[in-house]
């Protein structure tokens, strides 16, 4: 069989056979502008399979088996380019430069002033509303031992969204041969001094994308305190034990979002929408953020990442309007995002762990997804 491989990337291959058995690269559609979408797929050697598309570098499907090895896709996506380019929301992709909220839609950086893009209450949210979730990545694919590879390379130009520097991204997909599990690696580059948060915005369903509420998901995160925020959601720069309120998930419990939402620290989102602090700086290696199980399917996710912060967000803003890739519509609690990443408004914050980028270094990041199955209806 042929190796496919995008025009404008030409990475060497060990294995040939196994490459070719194991990636493929497809069409996908084409945006209005006239750009050809392309989609990579990926299948390991116990049958995983996971896909991206170069639109945003989007995840659109990780198709894991359940505790009776039946395999069914649990990241919420949408069925076509059409409906990614309607789309408010930003499934699966890769958002930046900032993931999170800036306050007041601006920074200052060596004593300079930044002005970027203002959203809803004057805050700029996920890097503006053209974020790389919206761009055209340059699409490879490589073939390593022990793994397959899908990378996207994106250069974002000197005040591309209103930030400094010129900045060259590379998001790796690794999906391991002998484990079902998939890691995104992070790799930036800057010609001037930058802030840079990336994070991917993946929703999940382990009962299937399809499965109705993730309510009944058990979820343990390895954090002991959140981010207070104000109305607009943006810190107050307090970090707030969880003990005794309903963001403590140091002991699995169920979601519960519905039962849950009524809760004065969740009211104003319908659900949870908040940064948990896992430790004050980034890790070399991954280590543990969360761990999340679907007592009825009995597939497990267990997440470690070199980032210092995670946000949980329970799907508070599905609303039955947008009908996903399996043909069913994607109401309320529907999945949930576990999305890695630097603290929200750290470029205001200098008690939070530092986001800026300086010409000469290298940003290095690692988010790991690891699948298994349980027997067990518990943790």
């Amino acid at each position: 069989m042929k190796v496919i491989l995008p025009v404008g990337l030409c990475f060497v291959a060990t294995g040939t056979s196994a490459v070719a058995a194991s990636v493929r690269v497809e069409p996908f559609g084409t945006t209005q502008g006239g750009a050809a979408v392309s989609r990579t797929v990926m299948t390991n050697d116990r049958g995983m399979r996971v896909a991206i598309i170069d639109r945003g570098a989007t995840l659109t499907m990780m198709e894991v088996p359940d505790r009776q090895g039946r395999r069914r896709n649990v990241v919420l996506s949408l069925p076509d380019v059409t409906a990614f380019e309607r789309t408010q929301r930003r499934w699966g992709g890769i958002v930046g430069r900032y993931a999170g909220r800036i306050a007041d839609a601006r920074f200052t950086l060596d004593g300079r002033v930044y002005s970027l893009t203002p959203g809803r209450n004057g805050v700029t949210l996920h890097g503006g509303p053209d974020g790389f979730d919206s761009r055209m990545w340059h699409a490879g694919t490589r073939r390593e031992a022990g793994s397959s590879a899908a990378i996207f390379r994106l250069t974002s130009p000197a005040g591309d969204q209103g930030f400094p520097g010129g900045l060259s991204v590379e998001v790796t997909y690794r999906l391991m041969d002998r484990a079902n599990e998939l890691r995104i690696e992070y790799h930036a580059t800057t010609t001037a001094p930058t802030v840079f948060n990336p994070t991917n915005h993946m929703f999940l369903n382990l009962g299937g994308a399809d499965g109705g509420t993730i309510d009944a998901h058990r979820l343990r995160l390895f954090a002991s305190r959140y981010v207070e925020t104000d109305a607009r959601k943006i810190p107050t720069g307090r970090l707030a034990p969880v003990a005794g309120t309903p963001l403590d998930f140091r002991r699995a419990r169920p979601v519960a979002a519905s039962r849950a939402a009524s809760h004065p620290l969740l009211a104003s989102s319908g659900g949870f929408d908040h940064a948990y602090l896992l430790r004050n700086s980034p890790t070399a290696r991954p280590v543990p953020v969360a761990v999340v199980e679907d007592p009825q399917s009995g597939r497990r996710m267990a997440i470690d990442s070199t980032e210092p912060a995670v946000v949980f967000n329970s799907g508070n803003g599905f609303d039955g309007t947008e009908t996903g890739s399996e043909g069913v519509a994607y109401a309320r609690y529907a999945g949930l995002a576990l999305e890695t990443q630097h603290l929200p408004d750290a470029p205001n914050r200098p008690s939070f762990a530092s986001t800026v980028l300086r010409p000469g270094r290298s940003f290095r990041s690692m988010t790991v997804y690891r699948f298994s199955t349980m027997q067990r209806r518990h943790m």
